[in-house]
């Protein structure tokens, strides 16, 4: 090929691909075109329903929490504007077969041990069993801000005798390390 050929094939090849980029290109122009009914959607967490069993001395202890979107509590609203149900958690304790306790709670049983941002803003979104500490069963749960790592942490303590408290969990300020 002579000098002369090859100038010709390389000017012809950059011709093309001059032409083939002008042509107009295919392009997906759809856009989300935000609906009334996407911005009023309430979000809400998973329904939850957890059941175990443990020994507690020569007792059988079975456990069942259930939670469930709690529809005629105030829906909040996050600083972005979205919406959230708040929740509430069923907690049914059986000893031996007979019910030691059984009570729903949602974030108005923490109330008082709330800030006022956690009590307009929090809801409640956790209940799991931890352990057993003098002979009470020990729970832990929270009211945290919806999809956020802000929480307060508390414990649930029930009794032998199914009576219950409710105190804040300091726990976690105990495990960070001070600065």
């Amino acid at each position: 090929m002579n000098h002369k050929t090859a100038v010709f094939l390389l000017e012809g090849i950059a011709g093309s691909l001059i032409l083939l980029s002008c042509n107009p290109k295919k392009t997906d122009n759809r856009e989300a075109i935000p609906t009334e009914q996407a911005e009023n959607t309430v979000r809400s967490l998973p329904l939850y329903a957890y059941t175990d069993s443990l020994m507690q001395g020569s007792h059988q202890v079975v456990y069942r929490i259930t939670s469930e979107t709690a529809d005629e509590l105030p829906v909040v609203e996050d600083e972005d504007g979205t919406k959230y149900k708040d929740n509430r958690y069923n907690l049914l304790v059986t000893k031996d077969g007979q019910t030691l306790f059984q009570r729903s709670f949602t974030k108005a049983d923490f109330k008082s041990q709330l800030s006022s941002d956690f009590q307009k803003y929090g809801i409640m979104d956790g209940l799991r069993f931890n352990r057993i500490e003098d002979g009470k069963l020990i729970f832990n749960t929270c009211v945290s801000f919806p999809d956020s790592d802000m929480s307060c942490p508390f414990i649930l303590a029930i009794g032998p005798d199914g009576s219950y408290t409710i105190s804040p969990d300091t726990s976690i300020d105990e495990e960070l390390p001070s600065i």
